[in-house]
């Protein structure tokens, strides 16, 4: 909150997320401003980076095509060549095909992720009863360790460092309980998620509506650059793994699986060596 110029930290709750609040203010500061008519539509315009200066990539029509280049505002620049956008569009969607997966297949490892998630569910809920019992069989130990020490069987310094020992493994049990119940399936909607976006990528392939790809490459990685007639961009670390896969061994992919971390703090990473074994963009048999 504001108060006499300065912002002071409010102690109330608020209405609404500091997430939203931003979102709000700058759509706000966008009403009233003028649009930028654009005559022609450009479906890569804003996605792009020069690979040598950093500078926007823009687009422009020469003889009814559509081409990007540079635009030089740094002064000059190495990129010299004209993309045409044909060109670029089959670029992208030769890495899409890499990390494509069909709605069919699609299907059947949502089908394995539920099973999945029925098989994750039993070993938490063991998992969290064991932790259960081990965190009552400290609680336990607590209460009979003041006994102990008033029965002058232990040193004040025995009971000191006794204790601190029970508490410390007790809130260590309490914080594995709490993870294990709020996040120890956490990982499977990720993985569906991702899952369905290897599908997205698939229709994508086929798509003759340019504008879309553009959002999907966002989503999907970052640095996005032309470099001497190239389109180059990071993907993010998934994607990668798939489409190094398909580079590798186009008979026979393997996609990531999303599993949880065995620690106090589950968290998502790959197990490489398993899910299904993928032809270039069909499950052959399940591992």
């Amino acid at each position: 909150m504001k108060y006499g110029g300065e912002i002071f930290e409010g102690k109330h709750e608020p209405l609404i997320s500091k997430k939203l609040f931003d979102k709000c203010q700058e759509v706000m500061s966008k009403r009233g401003k003028v649009q930028e008519v654009r005559k022609h539509n450009f479906a890569f315009l804003g996605l792009l980076k020069c690979a040598s200066c950093g500078c926007s990539i823009t687009a422009e029509i020469q003889k009814g095509y559509s081409y990007y280049r540079c635009t030089k505002k740094k002064g000059p620049c190495q990129e010299k060549h004209y993309l045409r956008e044909e060109v670029l569009s089959e670029q992208i969607k030769a890495f899409l095909q890499k990390v494509s997966l069909s709605s069919q297949e699609t299907k059947k490892v949502l089908a394995a992720l539920d099973s999945e998630q029925e098989q994750a569910k039993l070993q938490a809920q063991s998992k969290v009863e064991s932790l259960k019992e081990q965190l009552k069989q400290t609680e336990t130990k607590l209460a009979k360790l003041l006994d102990v020490f008033l029965n002058d069987a232990l040193s004040i310094e025995e009971y000191i460092a006794k204790k601190q020992e029970l508490l410390s493994r007790k809130l260590e049990l309490q914080e594995k309980i709490t993870d294990f119940e709020q996040k120890g399936l956490s990982w499977l909607e990720p993985a569906r998620k991702f899952v369905k976006s290897l599908n997205q990528a698939a229709n994508l392939v086929q798509t003759d509506n340019l504008s879309e790809l553009p959002t999907f490459l966002k989503n999907i990685g970052s640095n996005h650059i032309l470099r001497n007639r190239e389109f180059v961009f990071t993907p993010k670390i998934e994607y990668e793994l798939v489409a190094e896969r398909s580079e590798a061994n186009r008979n026979r992919l393997q996609i990531p699986y999303w599993c949880p971390r065995q620690d106090s703090n589950p968290d998502l990473l790959f197990r490489r060596q398993k899910l299904y074994p993928l032809s270039y963009g069909g499950i052959l048999s399940q591992s």
